[in-house]
């Protein structure tokens, strides 16, 4: 029997007999996005995370908002978190993932898009620190120094090398 046992604006903890798990509000139109400017350098966002108590180096992402599309999701975030405005043209599903299976329900999807210097229309939010751009001849690198350790980004980075024969292109 499946009940609801803590609830917040974010999440609740679903107890299914004897196994509890976390729902995510709005995670199933939630999106991280890999932004490649110029076709050479990724973009990542430092930011501060209260759940690991660290500054870290992660991609955009965020939850989407009620009747709003992941797609949308990933244009919406992207721009609040880097000032990188995406043209609709240049932003791609590459897949989904399922952040951490044995507690969490959600499932998130996975974006490519490619940007310019020109795209760059605002400031990013309070949120990050700073924009962090790493040439993608040396991502696998810095993935392999522990420099970028965020589930998400992993995976975002993986499925793009997967559908691009296992090399940066």
């Amino acid at each position: 029997m499946k009940k609801t046992v803590y609830c917040n604006p974010w999440f609740r903890v679903i107890q299914d007999e004897k196994w509890h798990y976390l729902e995510e509000v709005n995670s199933n139109n939630g999106a991280v996005v890999l932004l490649l400017k110029d076709n050479e350098k990724f973009i990542f966002i430092k930011t501060y995370r209260k759940a690991v108590n660290s500054i870290v180096i992660e991609l955009p992402r965020g939850y989407g908002n009620n009747n709003e599309s992941s797609t949308s999701t990933a244009i919406r975030e992207s721009f609040e978190e880097t000032g990188y405005k995406i043209k609709k043209h240049n932003i791609k599903k590459i897949g989904s993932v399922n952040p951490n299976s044995a507690i969490l329900s959600s499932t998130v999807d996975i974006f490519f898009a490619k940007v310019s210097t020109v795209d760059l229309k605002k400031n990013h939010d309070d949120e990050v620190i700073e924009l962090i751009e790493i040439d993608k001849d040396k991502i696998i690198s810095v993935i392999l120094s522990g420099k970028i350790q965020d589930a998400f980004s992993l995976s975002a980075l993986s499925l793009y090398m997967a559908e691009n024969c296992n090399k940066i292109e």
